[in-house]
């Protein structure tokens, strides 16, 4: 079971402290590599501080997915496009420039399918399931294809989170993140189809808005 949240000012930014310690000894090294020990002296913490938060490693493995996804969807809050497939554009911008930041997440992530299926199937589900729903509106107002919103939901995710984890690996310059997002928002945006079998010119499309993105 985990603790309950903390109470006082003080104790979330312990327990935020201990979360970040927790995350970069997690990307560092890996889950099972990892002590409660370790996270401590990362945090600059007595070890019976981390159990005043934490039940345990897992707790704390669980607790630090959350939060990344918690900081992933704050992160996605930035565009206010009213078109679906601006959105995706500047959506998946978005998460390029995050997952650059953090890179080390995709190895937290990967290893909680191990670690514990659920954890890694809550983080995705998550963000799957209201992203469904944007998608859902978006067909209702002829923005995008009609289709099963979840299935659209899972294809984006994957998308950009195997594009993330690819381009993270060296990091991203402003030329090639421009060229990694314009490619997989035309992708998005118009499939595999060339042009002329029931895909509109490329530049055509731009000029009326039609860009994509996530």
């Amino acid at each position: 079971m985990s603790k309950p949240a903390p109470k006082t000012q003080r104790g979330v930014r312990t327990r935020a402290a201990l979360l970040r310690a927790a995350e970069r000894c997690f990307g560092d090294k890996g889950f099972h590599a990892v002590s409660v020990s370790d996270i401590t002296d990362e945090a600059g913490m007595a070890i019976g501080t981390f159990y005043l938060y934490f039940t345990d490693k897992l707790d704390v493995f669980r607790a630090v997915v959350d939060h990344i996804q918690a900081e992933l969807r704050q992160h996605l809050r930035n565009s206010d496009a009213e078109d679906r497939l601006l959105r995706e554009r500047q959506g998946l911008s978005d998460f390029l420039v995050f997952a650059c930041e953090r890179p080390k997440i995709f190895r937290i992530l990967q290893e909680s399918y191990i670690v514990d299926s659920d954890i890694y199937f809550a983080y995705f589900e998550g963000i799957a399931a209201s992203y469904a729903k944007r998608l859902k509106a978006a067909q209702k107002n002829k923005q995008i294809v009609e289709g099963d919103p979840d299935i659209q939901a899972w294809c984006l995710i994957a998308i950009s989170n195997f594009l993330g984890m690819r381009y993270s690996r060296a990091g991203l310059r402003k030329p090639k993140h421009d060229a990694v997002v314009e490619t997989a928002a035309d992708f998005i945006a118009f499939g595999l189809a060339p042009e002329g079998r029931g895909r509109p010119l490329r530049q055509s499309a731009r000029r009326s808005g039609v860009a994509a993105g996530h």
